[in-house]
């Protein structure tokens, strides 16, 4: 029997979180271990494995070791500790080590161990001077990298072999539901709120279209403040499993990225997004409106999978809006062809051209 390969994945992780994060290191690690690779991930702490299974609708299981005993954030030392732990376990040697973490991935490289790193924008702090000296001295030229986004490579400038430009993805198995919508008339946004999400146009397009509703999920503790029509309704977070069920009792889905875009601490991400929600909304069958951003235009097409605006122009984000919900082919058209695109776009497809990309498969 042939024997399995490993995969480490590292993450600075607590499970459960609510962020993006999480849900790509879990969804990427099933994809993985359906691939019968023996995924192993490490994550800073955890709490019970079946629960963080259900929460992350995960049904292919893989080992989640903790390497800390309580919930923590890392700082720089509790980061080179915390990659150490990792590294002094005793692994096979072709195995294949996995992560986000610029200071494990570099670590990892010095010991020549088989590595390669995600990297969803700018490395930005003390840990962007680190990985330029460690550059600059030539001492982590076995490390490979996967991008987000083919724009971070014109930051890097890594070779075109040491590289993989992968956008997220999504399982499309999870939205097998059937499709009842509920919510009539009514645009819906699940996500973040930091600044250039957009929430505060959908504010304004619920003051224009006043027979419309919006339903807005997410942490709904910072909004409450923020004054609003009655025609906005706000959820609190849901977890990851329940959001395939929730977007299937609506028809019109909603990402109104602004010119700038914030990520968690001081990352600006509009250069390089690939929104899991956008994959979610099509794998959902939904009219996508978007902000007409170059970003991810090689994934939503105008007229094609989705609606395109141009940011700010709430007249056209109302017309958009309006014309959505009238039931005539061109819409139906629009949701078919955005499930279709997300086809395209499984973890388990971008987990295999990682492997390709390894093996130098075409």
């Amino acid at each position: 029997m042939k024997k399995q390969k490993k995969i480490y994945y590292v993450a600075e992780l607590n499970l459960p979180s609510r962020s993006a994060y999480s849900i790509h290191v879990m969804k990427m690690c099933e994809a993985f271990s359906k691939l019968n690779y023996d995924t192993n991930l490490f994550v800073i702490n955890k709490k019970d494995t079946n629960k963080i299974n259900k929460i992350y609708n995960i049904n292919y299981k893989f080992k989640i070791i903790s390497v800390f005993d309580n919930f923590i954030l890392l700082n720089f030392i509790l980061r080179i500790l915390f990659s150490i732990k990792i590294l002094l376990k005793k692994s096979e040697k072709d195995a294949l080590f996995l992560s986000r973490s610029i200071i494990f991935s570099i670590i990892a490289s010095l010991l020549k161990k088989k590595i390669i790193l995600e990297l969803h924008h700018e490395i930005t702090g003390f840990s962007k001077i680190i990985y330029w000296i460690f550059k600059n001295l030539r001492l982590i030229e076995n490390l490979k990298f996967i991008f987000l986004s083919k724009n971070l490579n014109s930051i890097y400038k890594i070779n075109r072999r040491s590289f993989l430009v992968l956008d997220d993805a999504v399982s499309i198995i999870d939205f097998n539901f059937k499709k009842q919508v509920k919510h009539k008339k009514t645009c819906v946004y699940i996500g973040s709120f930091f600044e250039g999400k957009g929430i505060e146009q959908i504010f304004r397009l619920a003051k224009k279209n006043p027979k419309i509703f919006f339903h807005i999920y997410g942490e709904k503790q910072y909004l409450r403040s923020k004054k609003r029509e009655r025609n906005v309704k706000l959820f609190d977070y849901v977890q990851y499993s329940k959001i395939p069920k929730i977007l299937s009792r609506y028809e019109v889905a909603l990402m109104p990225y602004q010119k700038k875009i914030k990520g968690r601490g001081s990352i600006w991400l509009q250069k390089y997004i690939s929104p899991l929600k956008m994959f979610d909304y099509m794998a959902a069958k939904m009219i996508i409106i978007a902000s007409n951003l170059k970003v991810y235009r090689h994934i939503l097409k105008h007229n094609f999978n989705c609606i395109l605006v141009n940011i700010n122009e709430d007249e056209k984000w109302s017309k958009a809006i309006q014309y959505a919900f009238k039931k005539n082919y061109k819409n139906q058209f629009l949701k078919n062809n955005a499930y279709e695109t997300a086809k395209n776009y499984t973890w388990d497809k971008r987990c295999q051209k990682i492997i390709n990309f390894l093996e130098k498969k075409k």
